[in-house]
């Protein structure tokens, strides 16, 4: 029973990765691009040596970099590419959740910090999104973008 029941949850898991995993990469793509300024184009699935499947970064020139070659920060904005792509892909066919982060852009510069709020004052207007952050460079940047879009900041012990 234990083999039977292992066998039918991988067949699932492919199965769901096979409907799935295009239309979320590609939106993990435009948000990794948009969130990175462009030094990303895309990012394709490939094949470790194992044989198992691996994300691939790839820049405008062809270039493939490898996730575990990527800065932290990189890294971050893929993690929250990821994450982005995922949410819009349950809005798209079920209700609005809340999306709660906690310093997700820790590891950003200022530009993609602003790229970053920008998405997620994007997303505001389809679900609730809730960023937590102690740094104030990522609180000045939101106070910025709250008058021309629809974030709001929030200060603790204000």
């Amino acid at each position: 029973q234990l083999k039977v029941a292992g066998h039918v949850l991988k067949s699932e898991i492919e199965r769901f990765r096979r409907e799935n995993q295009g239309p979320v990469l590609d939106i993990t793509s435009r948000y990794f691009r948009e969130l990175t300024l462009g030094s990303f184009a895309s990012l394709l699935t490939d094949e470790n040596d194992q044989g198992e499947p691996i994300l691939v970064g790839t820049r405008s020139t062809g270039t493939r970099v490898l996730v575990e070659r990527m800065s932290s920060g990189t890294r971050d904005q893929l993690y929250l590419a990821l994450r982005l792509a995922s949410l819009e892909w349950r809005l798209a066919r079920h209700e609005p959740m809340p999306f709660i982060l906690d310093d997700i852009l820790v590891n950003a510069d200022d530009a993609r910090s602003r790229a970053a709020l920008k998405i997620l004052g994007e997303l505001a207007a389809k679900t609730q999104i809730i960023l937590f952050t102690h740094h104030r460079r990522i609180v000045e940047e939101a106070q910025q973008l709250a008058t021309i879009s629809g974030l709001h900041v929030h200060e603790l012990g204000t």
